[in-house]
């Protein structure tokens, strides 16, 4: 099997008049600690490009070592239920919209210039 990458993608939008409190949110406590949780590769915040996201203009995309690191998530969680009190605080200065998983599998496309 070749190899593949995961995302899980997280959108979401600053609640009215809190852009400077949330980019402060994100630089001091989120994005440390999604790079805290196990299994996390990369992790990444955009601007949803051309309107595509909707009414959730960020996106924030964290890249997973496999599969299994959600097993362990759950696991980190239940044990150290204080290292994720950042994420519930978000919620004073974001709205999360949905998320999904994203991949990319070689196996799933058609090899370059074969037909």
């Amino acid at each position: 099997m070749g190899v593949y990458r995961i995302y899980h993608v997280w959108t979401a939008k600053t609640r009215p008049g809190k852009w400077d409190e949330a980019t402060k949110w994100w630089l001091e406590k989120g994005k440390p600690l999604l790079e805290s949780v196990p299994g996390a590769k990369s992790v990444r915040a955009y601007a949803a490009q051309f309107g595509l996201g909707g009414e959730y203009g960020l996106e924030i995309w964290v890249e997973k070592e496999n599969y299994a690191a959600y097993d362990r998530i759950d696991e980190d969680v239940l044990a150290n239920p204080q290292k994720y009190a950042a994420w519930f605080e978000a919620q004073d200065v974001l709205e999360w919209g949905p998320s999904r998983l994203m991949g990319d599998w070689p196996e799933s496309q058609f090899p370059g210039g074969e037909e």
